[in-house]
């Protein structure tokens, strides 16, 4: 488990640490926020990008397989960001390490689900692999800014390359291999390009509104094309052989409900990740490391709904526990909304966290137990991949160019958590076509 666990740990380390850093990455190249929002953007979209075609790799060659070369190719990748000279180089390299973690993490959930059949240990195991996620943004958010204050922020990535290395070497000793047994055909990388390119022209063009407009060529152009992309990738899934995303997979309901869920769940918490920090940074003039323990109490209560209550969550409804959770988020939201620019951390900014802290890792469980929790053991790698696809992507490629977009128009931060909030609210229709049975 402490080895399968590895990736999502390291993950949520990554995240917060380099959106912690994000300030001093910017004011080291002389960046403007739209372009520095892009060390961010570009982890997300090759991860988020690269999730399905990853999934599907893993059952097809070995999930153990893919664990392994994806933590091997994010620490090239942290090693890479840590020397960068420029910007562009270090955009590059947290492409690398997106395309890494999109190797690993399906392939440790479909391994977890593998290794524990139906029933309380699943429903633990997934726990506890919610829970790591949780532990390893906690542990972000502290090294992230001590690191940044105190080393400077390029050692966030230096000191993580070792431990990925670490993961990679070990996994082959104490993991078993598994694949699917009949996976069907080779992988659709026609499919896997096609909504890569999609999403990164959709993104490309959303990132240039702040600087020609929304009906600018230099906006619309991309935007169009990714669109296009994106049309091309939904006909060509239809008649492919061997498709990253199969129309009968997505019929399963627990999948459905969890990779919707996932990917507003995970929108909402990019607001405090980027919004969030960037506003106690910008506007209330936090140093990085008092940025963190700002942010903190979210993050020790979410491990704490994570780790003591999966045996609770699994005697529940999940359309239930997803309705209260959606709900409590959109309205602690509402409550960031109104924060000032001149706000009192105790009044404005603590209860809402403490809220957060206990609704986003709550649906997060659900929604990770419901992603394998009606999928065929050969599916599980395609179902894994999907479900992170929409964790990810929506949180870390498209989170991040929506909020960055949203302040520059609006010029403020409150913006940002008021379309966070609107989209948490989103997840009650979610709840609703979430299974009524037990998790």
């Amino acid at each position: 488990m402490a080895v399968a666990c590895a990736a999502q740990f390291l993950i949520g380390v990554d995240g917060l640490a380099v959106a912690i850093a994000l300030p001093a990455i910017q004011s080291s190249f002389g960046a403007a926020a739209v372009e520095g929002q892009w060390v961010l953007t570009a982890y997300g979209l090759c991860f988020g990008g690269a999730l399905l075609l990853c999934g599907r790799l893993g059952d097809l060659y070995g999930r153990r397989r893919m664990l392994v070369a994806g933590m091997a190719l994010f620490a090239a990748g942290a090693l890479a960001a840590g020397l960068a000279p420029s910007l562009e180089v270090l955009i590059g390299a947290r492409a690398v390490q997106g395309a890494g973690s999109a190797a690993a993490v399906p392939a440790a959930l479909a391994l977890i689900a593998t290794l524990h059949g139906p029933g309380p240990g699943r429903t633990r195991a997934l726990a506890v692999f919610a829970a790591t996620a949780s532990l390893g943004v906690t542990a972000g958010l502290l090294l992230g800014g001590a690191v940044t204050q105190w080393l400077g922020w390029r050692w966030n990535f230096l000191l993580m390359a070792p431990f990925a290395a670490a993961a990679a070497l070990a996994a082959p000793r104490v993991l078993p291999e598994a694949r699917a047994e009949d996976a069907g055909g080779p992988p659709d990388v026609v499919g896997a390009l096609l909504a890569t390119g999609g999403l990164l022209a959709l993104l490309f063009g959303m990132t240039r509104v702040e600087r020609s407009g929304a009906t600018a060529p230099a906006a619309l152009v991309p935007a169009l094309a990714g669109l296009t992309l994106l049309a091309a990738f939904t006909a060509w899934e239809r008649r492919a052989h061997a498709p990253i995303v199969r129309l009968d997979v997505l019929r399963a309901p627990g999948l459905r409900a969890a990779a919707l869920g996932a990917g507003l769940n995970a929108i909402a918490f990019t607001s405090i990740v980027y919004a969030g920090s960037l506003y106690l940074q910008d506007d209330l003039g936090y140093a990085p490391l008092g940025a963190s323990v700002a942010i903190l109490p979210l993050d020790i209560v979410a491990f704490l709904v994570t780790v003591a209550g999966a045996s609770a969550i699994a005697r529940r409804s999940p359309r239930a526990l997803l309705a209260g959770a959606f709900t409590a988020s959109a309205l602690a939201l509402l409550w960031l909304a109104r924060a000032p620019a001149d706000a009192v951390y105790a009044r404005d900014m603590l209860g809402p966290l403490i809220v957060l802290g206990a609704s986003l890792p709550l649906a997060f469980v659900v929604l990770t137990q419901q992603a394998v929790a009606d999928v065929p053991a050969d599916d599980r790698g395609m179902a894994s991949g999907i479900f992170e696809t929409a964790n990810h992507l929506f949180g870390g490629a498209l989170g991040v160019a929506v909020y960055a977009t949203v302040i520059a128009a609006a010029g403020g931060y409150g913006s940002a958590f008021l379309v966070a909030a609107a989209l948490a609210a989103c997840g009650l229709a979610v709840a609703r076509i979430a299974p009524r049975g037990a998790a």
